[in-house]
This record gives structure tokens, C-alpha cells and sequence, in this order.
């Protein structure tokens, strides 16, 4: 994976704990300030048996949609990224698995 891809991922996964369904992460890369956002839907269950259970959480789906990508250097100017969508939204979903 291309290091702008995993360290969005990387920002993605940190950010989605503690939202409510959409994130907005800002990671700079290389100078560039890039501004991702979008949504997400993690579901599981409390693994909680009357005998065994650890009580840990166990995630059945997770789904993450990146709506928008902006870039800007460091004059503001916006600039293009490269950057795989796809592949950032599959890492950050078997992150969060």
C-alpha cells in the first residue's frame, strides 16, 4: 500500500471510534494537507454468555464510503492526490474488523 493510502487509512481508523457515523480526518503527507471525509457502519454484538462470555465486542460488518478527498499545499492552493479510495476504504475495514 502507498504510503498516503495507509496513512489516511491509519487516520480514518483512529477517527471512527469516537464519531457517530461519519468522520473528517486531516493528515499531511509529503507538505500536502488533505482533508478526507465521509461515513461509516460498524455492527456486532457484546460476546456475553451466562458461562463463558468475556464480554468483549465482536464486530459482524463494518462499512466505510469515503465521500470527499481535498488537497491543498502549502500556500492553500489546491492540488491533486493520488490516492486509491477503494483500497483506503478496504484497509480501514479490515482494520476495524
Amino acid at each position: 500500500m502507498k504510503a498516503i493510502n495507509e496513512t489516511i487509512a491509519n487516520a480514518i481508523y483512529n477517527a471512527i471510534d469516537s464519531n457517530n457515523g461519519t468522520f473528517s480526518v486531516e493528515v499531511e503527507v509529503n507538505n500536502t494537507l488533505v482533508v478526507v471525509d465521509g461515513s461509516f457502519e460498524i455492527d456486532g454484538y457484546c460476546e456475553d454468555h451466562y458461562f463463558n462470555g468475556t464480554g468483549a465486542w465482536a464486530t459482524t460488518y463494518v462499512s466505510v464510503c469515503i465521500d470527499s478527498v481535498e488537497a491543498y499545499d502549502e500556500d492553500g492552493n489546491e492540488v491533486d492526490v493520488d490516492c486509491d479510495l477503494t483500497e483506503i476504504e478496504r484497509s480501514v475495514e479490515r482494520l476495524a474488523a
